[in-house]
């Protein structure tokens, strides 16, 4: 039986080992979000359970020092290593990256987050402008502002003034 490790792509928070063919979907242990297997990224396999163990151990221990979810490394064994001291071997270490992961922020929190920035209220137009400047598509920023608007999160008192409820 084939044994693999994974992080949840829900919490970001939690390694954990699953048997690798022996079902579709599992269940975070921390925040009990659906996992869809297929499409989660393996960052370590093997047959023997003790290993995989060691390195979930040390993938957990790397989320709970940095505060964040750590990348598979596309180079081999001999390039960028980390020391994990004595507890791991060098096939372990080697899929273990220290890059920073940056969950890139939805438009409608950027938004939102414009709008906390300026007292809650601006003017339509300094929000687009604002919004482009991040990144936001003209689209994209009209959706946005329709559906928070919809949900009642943000509302306009005149035409051209928008404000968080």
């Amino acid at each position: 039986m084939a044994y693999g490790v994974i992080v949840c792509t829900k919490c970001r928070q939690h390694a954990q080992i699953i048997e690798i063919g022996s079902s579709k979907t599992t269940r975070c242990q921390k925040c009990n979000s659906k996992l869809q297997l297929r499409r989660m990224r393996v960052f370590f396999s093997s047959d023997d359970l003790q290993e995989a163990i060691s390195v979930r151990t040390q993938i957990q221990a790397q989320i709970a020092e940095s505060g964040r979810t750590p990348k598979m490394k596309d180079t081999g064994f001999g390039n960028g290593m980390q020391d994990f001291g004595n507890e791991i071997d060098e096939k372990s270490a080697c899929l273990i990256d220290n890059r920073k992961a940056r969950r890139k922020k939805k438009a409608n929190e950027i938004i939102l987050g414009i709008l906390i920035e300026n007292s809650n209220q601006m003017g339509i137009e300094d929000l687009k402008e604002k919004a482009l400047k991040m990144d936001i598509g003209k689209e994209q920023f009209e959706d946005c502002i329709k559906k928070l608007k919809d949900t009642r999160e943000l509302y306009s008192p005149s035409n051209d003034v928008i404000r968080i409820v």
